[in-house]
């Protein structure tokens, strides 16, 4: 494989996407051009050496690869499209990598337009959180072409060893809203069995530790409860509203011959209903205050930035 380019764009500096970006800047291995509408996320990673550009366009046309990393598939196509965006400014033969936690069928439309242009593109969304993409542990699920993927991991390998090439174009945004509605599902079994261990006179703590030398551990038990309901932080920097985004997308992707066993649509419902109560900005973890209230006992002992 050979190296990275040496001219990387990175657009999108929200709490993952800068992250992702941090990693880049103190790779030491591209010269970064860094792109938000905030601009005091652009001035912390020209702190940390990249160079913040006036526009997409201006970005795209010093960059060989450009990432992406915003909200939704339709934050991409309006910053790839748009007046002063990328695509004007990407020249024949780049690359756009989205990071964003997106949806499959508007990225193929995404590439498909780029192709018109010679510009390839892969969906590389992450998982792990920020905390991982601090840490260099994060996965990157690649969606494209062998060697549209081959390219790309030339700076993916800069953020994370962890790169997956899990199938073409848009693989990876299945393979990631697929993974989050298991992430969702088990998160909200994990809060629900652990409020009722309360309510039954078994101590949440014990509980789970107990849980996770049996057969119903997940990522939810060993990571998200030791780390934040039993650790310093109850919060970890994902909102509700983001998951319910990536569930609800997520439920697309199922046709109707499971309509009658979809548990993935429960979880749906039962994030909207938490979103309509608490809002779509508290994050994920806040729902635990869902399960306290029902049953009346108390099940996180880590600092709440909710009174």
């Amino acid at each position: 494989m050979t190296g990275p380019p040496s001219h990387v764009g990175f657009v999108g500096l929200g709490s993952m996407g800068s992250a992702l970006a941090r990693r880049l800047a103190g790779s030491g291995e591209v010269n970064l051009t860094v792109f938000d509408l905030d601009d005091s996320r652009c001035r912390e990673l020209a702190a940390a050496g990249a160079v913040i550009a006036e526009s997409p366009l201006d970005l795209a046309k010093v960059s060989d690869v450009v990432l992406t990393c915003l909200p939704t598939s339709q934050h991409v196509e309006a910053v790839v499209f748009n007046e002063s965006g990328l695509a004007d400014g990407l020249a024949e033969g780049g690359l756009l990598v989205d990071c964003t936690s997106g949806h499959p069928g508007l990225t193929r439309a995404i590439g498909a337009r780029l192709a018109e242009r010679g510009v390839a593109m892969v969906d590389a969304p992450v998982s792990g959180g920020p905390q991982g993409a601090d840490a260099g542990t994060i996965a990157l699920l690649a969606g494209g072409t062998a060697a549209d993927v081959t390219r790309a991991t030339t700076v993916l390998s800069l953020i994370s060893p962890n790169v997956h090439h899990v199938g073409g174009l848009g693989a990876g945004h299945t393979v990631k809203l697929l993974n989050n509605i298991l992430a969702a599902g088990h998160r909200m079994l994990a809060f629900e069995t652990a409020a009722v261990a309360a309510a039954n006179g078994v101590d949440p703590r014990t509980f789970i530790d107990a849980v996770n030398i049996s057969s119903g551990r997940s990522n939810a038990t060993q990571v998200t409860m030791p780390r934040h309901v039993f650790g310093e932080q109850l919060e970890q920097g994902f909102s509700l509203g983001l998951m319910a985004k990536d569930v609800s997308q997520g439920c697309t992707l199922y046709g109707p011959e499971l309509d009658e066993l979809c548990l993935a649509q429960e979880v749906e419902a039962r994030l909207r209903a938490a979103v309509s109560r608490l809002g779509p900005d508290v994050d994920i973890n806040t729902t635990l205050e869902i399960y306290e209230q029902a049953v009346g006992r108390t099940v996180a002992t880590s600092k709440r930035d909710r009174a």
